[in-house]
């Protein structure tokens, strides 16, 4: 019995270091609606497409914020063709655990932390120190961010039409199953 508790506490911390060492946040602004509404802090998401979403922070022209940690996405700034969005991709199949959400205003932060490929099931049941440091941390950018200007490349139809699409669940709410597909 021993054994077996060494041997997935050894797996947790295998789960933890792949995790959050180098997390990066990435910003995808949108529109959610009554949508917002529906991440719930501790909830655990899948995302069935590639899940788009810019390394620069300013100012916001929508309603909510995903504020994406990651420290395993494809930086795409070398692609893009003078949008200036600071696009990074986000594969598809992609879970995601709500470690917040943040209102001031009429402005609403949805922390998202991307979870790893193999071993997300473990996050349904653990929570870590580091989720409330981290949420700390990126409640005060967030507010440091809404007295900045909007950044006009983010502003743009074409950015926020990428970003206009719900993490997690269907443009009606509907949740994406978080098995297999």
């Amino acid at each position: 019995m021993l054994t077996d508790k060494f041997k997935k506490s050894e797996e947790l911390e295998k789960l933890m270091q792949f995790t959050y060492p180098g997390i990066t946040l990435l910003i995808r602004d949108t529109n959610l609606g009554d949508l917002g509404s529906k991440y719930k802090v501790g909830m655990i998401l899948k995302e069935l497409g590639f899940t788009d979403a810019s390394l620069r922070r300013g100012g916001m022209v929508t309603t909510h914020r995903l504020a994406i940690l990651s420290n395993h996405y494809a930086n795409m700034q070398a692609y893009e063709h003078n949008t200036h969005w600071g696009l990074c991709v986000i594969d598809s199949g992609s879970h995601f655990k709500v470690l917040d959400t943040y209102t001031l205003g009429n402005k609403t932060q949805i922390i998202l932390l991307h979870l790893p490929e193999k071993g997300w099931e473990v996050f349904d049941e653990v929570a870590t120190d580091i989720d409330q440091e981290v949420v700390d941390i990126v409640r005060e950018g967030f507010k440091h961010c809404l007295n900045l200007p909007p950044i006009p490349e983010l502003s743009s139809t074409n950015w926020l039409n990428r970003c206009h699409y719900p993490v997690g669940m269907s443009e009606t709410g509907d949740y994406f199953p978080l098995g297999d597909y």
